[in-house]
């Protein structure tokens, strides 16, 4: 390889010559030019000349005879390592003879120059060699250059490709998980609307309406938990979502999981088995609501892929001071290996027709690895292959760790407020809310007309109004003891209705409470009605313990 040459060193030349007198004289010429250093090696032949390349020290240019006994210039321009355009690595200035047509065809061979022998001085060899090592100095640096724009190119080129690649993995992911969740939300939207109107033709055959009523409670309650789980996983990508953290005994929450999906196991003809060792209390730090989705999702996935005539055994172990081991076994249909490193992945389904046959959207495991997460543990499957069933595996701290992240005004603890609602449900339906008026504003009117029925049923005396100029007018005649209030309505919404009640008409939250009621789930929602001056948030769709709690609560009777 050549070297780049500095003042301080010695010019390494190469003469290659079968004339002894012509080398001789173009030592002299060159160390005649100035009073640069030269270190010459000779060579008689072209093989020599090539064996000396080789196996010596690199060269800074090679003064090359075009007739030679073993050949001639072009041939051993020919034998040189050379770059991608075909120039020596080695500069070459031919000394001829004769300047015909061959010394200049030379150059297109890849040397740098041509000297005739005829008129070989001090000044016009100098200059050649000098040159000659500038110009493949030059022609280095600019393939280095070019080298360097190409890898550039290439690497954007890459870049760019890999960006296309996963922009079209996630437009497919998107596609697909649409078409998902169309067919999911579909699926029991179909069976209310089919039962409803079933219902409509048979209300005097109570068996037929039982079996309505339960189809219609079952279906919208899977619609209603795909809502949730998506809601929960923004909740968790978004840092919004915050632990209700307390002291818990595990083997109840999986009594409670287990006994939550008992019912479809028995239809489905699974068996669900729990072995807690000795049935000694397992107590840890956590968030009862947010374990139990974590283990109710698990057991649900098993059952979903456990045939009839399984079996699900739910396993909690101490493995030390420190941690507690749940493990879901099933023996279903097992995993793929291919697929293991992609069950935690949102979206993600093993195929196609595994999403159409099973249903759901592929994110239920993912919230399992979240919550898992912020709780501080770990959660892993495996299975042994296809048929051979799959293993779940979550490790929990028996302390909590301190809690990292989230919004502050994502503090609401709506999720310990919905758990102990839900744990009341059946103590909240029975409260007696007779002798309590309540104001009811919405412009849906099934809405309504659910939300009425629900509060009329616990004796409540309820007015209903399907706008806010409506309940304006209603308030201005008569005041209820509880405003409940829709958000998104056209024109004059909640807010709007609100407003005026506590700025323009001096009705307080002592004077007249309010309950909003919203589809929108978030945290940030339920913070912002409650600072608009509203004492209580209700979720959408309508679970009337809640509704019941809130104005029994505002109403001064809980």
């Amino acid at each position: 390889m050549p070297v780049t040459c500095d003042t301080d060193r010695p010019w390494r030349i190469l003469l290659v010559d079968d004339n002894a007198l012509d080398r001789a004289d173009a030592k002299a010429a060159l160390l005649g030019g100035h009073d640069r250093r030269y270190q010459f090696v000779e060579a008689t032949s072209a093989n020599e000349a090539m064996h000396l390349c080789a196996s010596s020290a690199p060269f800074d240019c090679m003064l090359l005879d075009f007739f030679l006994p073993d050949g001639d210039a072009h041939d051993v321009l020919a034998r040189l390592p050379c770059d991608a355009d075909k120039i020596p690595h080695l500069p070459v200035v031919i000394l001829t003879g004769v300047a015909g047509t061959e010394s200049r065809a030379s150059l297109r061979h890849g040397a740098q120059d041509f000297v005739g022998k005829a008129w070989l001085g001090r000044e016009s060899l100098t200059w050649a060699v000098e040159n000659a090592i500038e110009r493949r100095k030059i022609a280095r640096e600019v393939m280095a250059e070019r080298h360097l724009m190409d890898n550039q190119r290439q690497y954007l080129f890459e870049a760019e490709r890999t960006a296309r690649l996963e922009s079209e993995r996630v437009a497919l992911l998107k596609d697909e998980f649409l078409a998902t969740l169309s067919h999911e939300l579909r699926t029991p939207l179909a069976v209310i609307v089919g039962w409803a109107g079933v219902l409509q033709r048979a209300q005097d055959n109570p068996a037929t309406v039982k079996r309505g009523v339960d189809a219609i409670a079952r279906n919208a309650g899977l619609q209603a938990k795909l809502i949730n789980d998506l809601l929960d996983m923004n909740r968790i990508v978004t840092g919004k979502l915050i632990l209700d953290l307390q002291r818990v005994d595990l083997g109840v929450l999986l009594d409670s999981a287990a006994e939550f999906l008992r019912p479809l196991a028995i239809e489905k003809g699974v068996e669900i088995r729990i072995d807690t060792h000795d049935g000694a209390p397992l107590e840890l730090d956590g968030d009862p609501v947010r374990l139990q989705q974590i283990f109710a999702n698990l057991l649900g996935n098993a059952l979903k892929f456990t045939p009839g005539g399984g079996a699900i055994t739910l396993t909690a172990r101490r493995r030390d001071d420190a941690q507690v081991a749940v493990t879901v076994h099933d023996n279903g249909e097992g995993i793929d290996a291919s697929f293991l490193p992609q069950l935690f992945t949102r979206f993600s389904q093993e195929n196609s027709k595994a999403a159409r046959v099973h249903g759901g959207l592929g994110i239920g495991l993912s919230i399992v690895k979240q919550l898992t997460e912020l709780h501080g543990g770990t959660v892993s499957g495996d299975s042994a292959g296809v048929g051979q069933g799959a293993t779940f595996t979550v490790m929990l701290p028996l302390r909590a760790i301190e809690q990292v992240g989230g919004d502050a005004a994502g503090t609401v603890a709506q999720a310990g407020a919905e758990a102990e609602a839900e744990s009341e449900a059946d103590q909240l339906m029975l409260i007696d809310l007779r002798g309590v008026s309540v104001l009811l504003v919405d412009d849906n009117e099934d809405i309504l007309e659910l939300s009425r029925r629900v509060l009329e049923e616990r004796g409540a005396a309820v007015v209903t109004v399907n706008s806010v100029v409506a309940a304006l007018a209603q308030l201005s005649a008569v005041r209820p003891q509880v405003l409940v209030s829709d958000i998104s309505m056209p024109k004059l919404n909640g807010y709007d209705l609100i407003r005026t009640v506590r700025n323009d008409m001096r009705l307080d939250e002592y004077m007249l409470p309010a309950v909003a009621m919203s589809a929108f789930a978030r945290p940030l929602d339920q913070q912002r009605a409650l600072q608009a001056g509203y004492q209580a948030y209700v979720i959408k769709p309508l679970q009337p313990h809640l509704l019941i709690r809130a104005v029994a609560r505002l109403a001064g009777l809980v």
